[in-house]
């Protein structure tokens, strides 16, 4: 909450004479009272009290999965909050699912991860909350050269990140959406770059990718694989990833969360408009996960397709329909719909952008 200073206008203290005259024989008229004094005009409203800052812990732990390009951002922002004297710990786990269960049990106070997962568990009975997108929809689905339609899927090897990934319930959403009744062979392999490195290799036929692997397939691979669906055009409204937090921990740390996402903000900011900056951050926190040959033209794709967005991606009308796009009407991900306040606290959001400014 943001304090209002009440205004105040300056105190006047008024004089005013006076005199009594006595006379012999007869009483003389009182004087006029004297003017009273006007107050100095350069005088000034007392400065207003500096605002209570909001409570929070400066200790807290964030989860990741599968760390990529789209990351990176986040991790920068933990890491300036360090420099602030934040003590932030960031671990990995393989599945978004795990991430989600930690956030909810409280053995994390953020995670980063697949909406789709964060909603199943809120539905459950979790108390989590959407704060600020980790990236725009990025992603897509390519396939062997041969396989040329939705129903060519069928039989083959399609890897997956896992059942609850993001990703897997675009894919298939996709299948039962153009081509229902095509049965893949799902292979679960965690990780885009490793389902990347499957590709290179030959041992899947299809699988969904982030924008930077799809990236490394058409520069080293276009000979034998190509793009069959590409999510992020079909699909512009969906939110995949947030930046969520545990509802209890942002009750009790408002100013922890605060300060999170007007980091997150300020980073994107410092990415529109230049891949050069993405560049650094990604070869500083995630550059194992991305190959050298292809950074430049990845970096300068997010930033050209602005898929960090500067006010914070996550607005009601988006979420809405996130939520239904999971929903029984959906994917199924999800055995209802949920109304925007049980998985989604965008107060923290207004907040940091009422600091910063919108763009």
């Amino acid at each position: 909450m943001r304090s209002r200073s009440l205004s105040r206008g300056a105190a006047f203290f008024v004089a005013a004479a006076l005199t009594v005259g006595a006379c012999a024989g007869a009483a003389s008229p009182s004087p006029s009272p004297s003017p009273a004094p006007s107050a100095p005009e350069s005088a000034a409203p007392s400065p207003s009290p500096t605002p209570t800052p909001l409570p929070g812990t400066k200790e807290f732990k964030v989860a990741f999965t599968s760390v990529g390009l789209s990351s990176a951002p986040f991790l920068a922002a933990l890491d300036a909050l360090r420099g602030q004297g934040y003590t932030i710990e960031t671990p990995e786990l393989a599945e978004s699912e795990l991430v989600t269960q930690g956030v909810a049990s409280g053995d994390f106070a953020f995670g980063s991860g697949a909406n789709n997962a964060t909603m199943t568990a809120v539905a459950k009975g979790a108390n989590l909350k959407l704060l600020v997108a980790r990236v725009n929809n990025e992603w897509t689905l390519y396939a062997r050269n041969d396989i040329t339609t939705c129903a060519g899927l069928a039989g083959k090897r399609l890897a997956i990140h896992s059942e609850g990934a993001v990703s897997t319930a675009m894919v298939k959403n996709y299948i039962s959406t153009v081509c229902p009744g095509t049965e893949p062979n799902y292979v679960v392999i965690p990780g885009s770059p490793n389902r990347l490195a499957a590709l290179l290799a030959d041992q899947i036929d299809a699988s969904p990718l982030e924008l930077t692997d799809a990236i490394t397939v058409d520069a080293q691979a276009a000979d034998r694989y190509h793009l069959l669906a590409s999510f992020a055009n079909d699909l512009p409204n969906l939110q995949t990833t947030s930046i969520y937090v545990n509802g209890d921990f942002a009750a009790q740390n408002p100013g922890t969360v605060l300060a999170v996402v007007k980091a997150v903000l300020e980073q994107f900011r410092k990415i529109d408009g230049d891949p050069a900056y993405l560049k650094e951050v990604a070869q500083k926190y995630v550059g194992s996960a991305i190959d050298p040959a292809t950074i430049d033209a990845a970096v300068q794709k997010y930033v050209d397709l602005k898929m960090f967005p500067v006010n914070g991606g996550l607005t009601e009308e988006n979420l809405k329909f996130t939520a239904e796009f999971f929903g029984p009407n959906g994917t199924g991900s999800v055995d209802r719909v949920l109304d925007l306040s049980e998985f989604a606290d965008l107060s923290f959001l207004e907040m940091a952008l009422d600091e910063l400014g919108r763009r």
